[in-house]
């Protein structure tokens, strides 16, 4: 994050002064350690400004209270409370709290500043929905937001594209958690940003009546989410189904965000997990009708492939690389356990080699577990002559990629955030080409790492040299322990297609 110094008085001119004077509007109230900087938003309860935390020199976004609301004691003892549980929450999907303040005047809560859009602005830029991949890729990581918060104990209830912003790289950070209040009972609640919680579009039913809340309140408004970002529409009174606005939107798919969408709480999914569980199965059930597509489109461009030119690299069939590891010779670090093929990895600093030398493009898959922990899970690959690590949830900031890259590890920002969940299941696949490598988890491409003139290699704490204990496919925890459900491997041939004899 780039910080901007605030700006100075040039002696007395006018022209300083006015300039001055419009980024710098009054302050409601003096925030202690908090140079304000220039005000970026203002609503019913306050504005939002953008202001630098002296002690650490580190850019914030401090939200301002409007001093009539500092007038009700039991208003600023609820937003303290839900203040404090939201500081606690800590994961890369979510925008920290760093700071509540009181004063004479008012209060504001002083808050982590992400550069980017809104996801508002983000749909008003795609008016007939994002790409499905992109859109899925979104709505997941708003879903991990929601589901660490869920796990504490902080249900959104004014979840809506205002409340989702968009890192430099193209993270989604959930915004406002707890911060939606009733202030009166069956009348509108109230954001820090003044307006109305969950917006009627976003608010379930139940919510209406004033019903307690639960997780079910987040589901329905996510689904209204991903029903915009899959179509660009919002779903209000009688509306299709998503597939049927966008014929390449999976059924399966659409029939999940409707099940999101049911008026009756119960016939909703219970939990954010389940609804993301139901989106993953979906897109998993058209791969073989993508797979068909995908054969007789090969099938085509072979008949038509010229006789004297070069086909298309050919996938040899997958090979077990973890059945015969043996864990006191291959065993780089760490403690695993083999049982019939399955690794698994303790809470030390764990890596076992896999295969020693592998053709020069190549792909794997890897089926995995983290089953506690904090930290990375790797696939330690040779590319380019070099061997590195293609990580999950490093750096403990769900940071995600190839590393290191000519020297520099993820958190130089070219990689992308992935955080795991523990206890569940996920599927790395990792395409090895000359110069390139490519990530997808689940099915779904998250990035592609251009390794032109560059050379990989894992970062330090992973405490190995590749060249003095050389391999070429390794997998690891670090202080996580993982279970490794399978590692699989694939050659790709460059044979030239004979020519047939003629008749």
């Amino acid at each position: 994050m780039n910080t901007k110094p605030r700006q100075r008085l040039s002696g007395l001119k006018p022209d300083a002064l006015m300039a001055q004077g419009l980024a710098v509007p009054k302050q409601v109230v003096e925030v202690a350690g908090i140079e304000i900087e220039t005000q970026i938003g203002r609503g019913g309860m306050g504005a939002v400004y953008l202001g630098r935390q002296v002690s650490l020199d580190r850019e914030v976004a401090v939200k301002v209270l409007a001093s009539e609301l500092a007038d009700d004691p039991q208003f600023l003892e609820r937003l303290e409370r839900e203040a404090r549980v939201m500081a606690r929450l800590r994961h890369p999907n979510i925008v920290a709290v760093h700071d509540f303040q009181r004063t004479e005047e008012g209060a504001a809560i002083v808050m982590e500043f992400v550069e980017g859009g809104s996801l508002r602005e983000k749909l008003l830029k795609h008016p007939n929905g994002l790409p499905v991949t992109e859109a899925l890729r979104i709505l997941r990581q708003i879903a991990a937001g929601l589901e660490a918060a869920h796990a504490s104990g902080v249900i959104h209830r004014d979840m809506k594209p205002e409340n989702v912003l968009m890192d430099a790289d193209g993270t989604a950070r959930v915004t406002d958690f707890g911060l939606a209040l009733p202030l009166h009972e069956g009348t509108t609640r109230l954001t820090l940003s003044g307006t109305a919680v969950g917006t009627v579009d976003y608010m379930a039913p139940e919510q209406f009546r004033g019903a307690e809340a639960d997780a079910r309140l987040d589901v329905f408004a996510l689904g209204v989410l991903a029903y915009e970002l899959l179509t660009g529409k919002t779903p209000r009174g009688s509306f299709d189904a998503p597939h049927r606005l966008r014929a390449e939107i999976p059924v399966p798919i659409s029939a999940a965000v409707m099940k999101a969408l049911r008026p009756d709480a119960e016939e909703r999914f219970a939990s954010i997990t389940g609804f993301m569980l139901a989106l993953h199965e979906g897109r998993r059930r058209v791969w073989p009708w993508l797979l068909g597509l995908f054969a007789v489109a090969v099938g085509l461009s072979w008949a038509a492939w010229p006789r004297d030119a070069k086909p298309p690299p050919q996938p040899g069939p997958w090979r077990d690389a973890s059945a015969g590891t043996r864990i006191y010779e291959d065993v780089i670090s760490g403690d695993w356990k083999n049982e019939d093929g399955v690794l698994t990895s303790n809470e030390q600093i764990c890596i076992v080699k896999l295969e020693e030398d592998l053709p020069e493009s190549y792909d794997v898959r890897m089926k995995f577990t983290r089953l506690g922990g904090m930290d990375s899970v790797a696939l330690f690959i040779r590319a380019n002559t070099t061997t590195g690590s293609a990580e999950l949830d490093a750096w403990r900031e769900g940071l995600a990629g190839v590393q290191l890259i000519g020297g520099e590890d993820l958190t130089k920002g070219y990689g992308f955030r992935f955080p795991l969940e523990n206890g569940r299941s996920y599927e790395l696949f990792v395409e090895v080409r000359p110069d390139l490598v490519r990530m997808s988890v689940d099915g779904v491409l998250m990035k592609e790492f251009d390794l032109t003139g560059k050379y990989i290699h894992p970062p330090a704490p992973w405490e190995w040299n590749p060249v003095a204990r050389p391999a070429a496919l390794a997998i690891g925890s670090y202080m996580s322990p993982t279970r490794f459900e399978k590692v699989e491997w694939r050659s790709l041939d460059f044979a030239v297609r004979q020519a047939s004899a003629a008749p």
